[in-house]
């Protein structure tokens, strides 16, 4: 049983052939259930930089062109444009590369959060549909957790690196209570609408756009429960602002500074920071002259974005440290299911012996209380856990160094388990002979054990 991953992402393959294999929830629905037809387990992850299948495959070099051709027709591009820009990736590799990916590490802006998210949702979506298994869900669960400690533990996400982000960073600095604080925003361009909304999910609530059209602005006036002002408002509105972002497409500064020496006046001394993303400017250079005004423009902005792209930089190797760690313990994970069935096995068959015993002990001391009879009851459950806590581990331990098969096939042997053909052929029969009380004891008593 092994991992395969194919997929494709922005260093791979052009935005054009991104988009043609990116996924609606609907068809991300009809991928997995076309893929679910051969492998047991997938799951999809489809962001605007990537598109990657995961599958579980008990032969994954022989499954490769399978998982290929499904993406392939399902998004409808040819195979073979395909498989000239797609990655593949298996075992243990894949699980390294869903923990990089996770951690932001393969992401455009190292560190970015968004993906953590993106990783939760493609989970959450195969899951609800039926088409992730164990393995699987371990595998995103595991990357979930690589992804918070990689942030928790490391810098690779606590500098801005994107203009939305530093945004957020100087009205903190200027305003640490951001609920507080209210945000004025001077168009609706998609710039300023990242920055918007960068800020309300770090807590600005008194959010105001000015926009020429409400029609343009309704929803996110409506997604940020902003209230809308016309430009006729524009003065009133910057008066009663803390945060100014700006990103219109006129032709010639908006916001003069004339204009911003009567809205000064009027705020006596409360300190102004004016973000101006819009290209031409929306706001005359030398505004930023005037007392307790903090004018910032895309140079500006440009230049703290590549700063805090240094800075993450510098946490890759941390955050590698942790992938690793990370990928070698679910490694040890899945190596450990190879052991499974024995491991259940072998405490079937000591439980069925402890509770033969136990039952034909109570039966010799009928005057037992029910307080003394469930004491008894609980040594033998805890005989039977010590006495199976380090063959179990030992066993795992072995599973994960390659070498289960042989100390699964040894145990099997010394306990008189049944064989593992055996017990899928007959799996139905087996369950009735648990049931049979007769069949019961004959197996305990003829077991290693009850001679022990």
């Amino acid at each position: 049983m092994q991992i395969l991953v194919v997929g494709v992402d922005h260093t791979t393959a052009s935005i054009s052939l991104r988009e043609r294999l990116s996924c609606s929830s609907r068809q991300i629905a009809q991928v997995l259930h076309s893929a679910r037809q051969v492998f047991r387990e997938c799951v999809l992850l489809s962001t605007c930089n990537r598109v990657e299948l995961y599958a579980v495959s008990d032969d994954a070099e022989r499954d490769r062109p399978a998982l290929l051709r499904i993406l392939a027709e399902q998004r409808q591009v040819p195979l073979e444009e395909l498989e000239a820009h797609a990655f593949v990736f298996t075992g243990r590799e894949a699980a390294s590369h869903l923990f990089a990916v996770t951690c932001g590490l393969h992401s455009l802006v190292p560190g970015e959060p968004q993906i953590q998210g993106q990783v939760v949702d493609a989970l959450e979506v195969a899951q609800g549909g039926g088409f992730s298994g164990p393995v699987l869900s371990a595998l995103f669960r595991a990357a979930i957790t690589t992804g918070k400690r990689a942030r928790s533990e490391t810098g690779i996400s606590r500098n801005a690196a994107s203009i939305s982000h530093v945004a957020v960073q100087l009205a903190r600095h200027l305003f640490p209570a951001l609920t507080d604080a209210s945000v004025l925003l001077v168009g609706s361009g998609q710039m300023s609408e990242l920055a918007a909304r960068n800020l309300y999910d770090n807590g600005a609530r008194r959010l105001v756009i000015v926009n020429r059209t409400f029609e343009r602005a309704i929803d996110l006036v409506q997604s940020l429960n902003a209230s809308h002002r016309s430009f006729d408002e524009l003065e009133e509105a910057l008066v009663e602002a803390d945060v100014v972002i700006s990103s219109t497409r006129a032709p010639h500064a908006l916001i003069t500074r004339d204009l911003m020496q009567r809205v000064m006046q009027r705020r006596n001394g409360r300190s102004l920071l004016l973000i101006d993303i819009a290209l031409p400017r929306d706001i005359e250079p030398d505004v930023a002259s005037l007392p307790d005004v903090y004018l910032y423009n895309l140079d500006d902005l440009h230049m703290e974005v590549e700063r805090g792209i240094r800075l993450r930089l510098q946490e890759v190797e941390h955050v590698k440290a942790i992938v690793a760690e990370e990928t070698q313990q679910f490694e040890r994970w899945l190596a450990s299911l190879s052991v499974v069935d024995t491991i259940s096995d072998l405490r079937g068959l000591v439980d069925q012996v402890r509770r033969l015993e136990l039952e034909r002990t109570l039966r010799q001391l009928p005057s037992l209380s029910e307080r003394e009879i469930a004491a008894v009851q609980e040594l033998t459950h805890r005989l039977v856990n010590k006495f199976l806590h380090m063959p179990t581990r030992r066993l795992k331990d072995a599973a994960a160094d390659g070498q289960g098969h042989v100390y699964a096939e040894a145990m099997r042997y010394l306990f008189a388990l049944e064989q593992e053909d055996e017990k899928h052929n007959n799996r139905n029969a087996s369950k009735q002979a648990r049931n049979d009380t007769d069949q019961l004891d004959h197996r305990a008593a003829s077991s290693p054990l009850a001679h022990s």
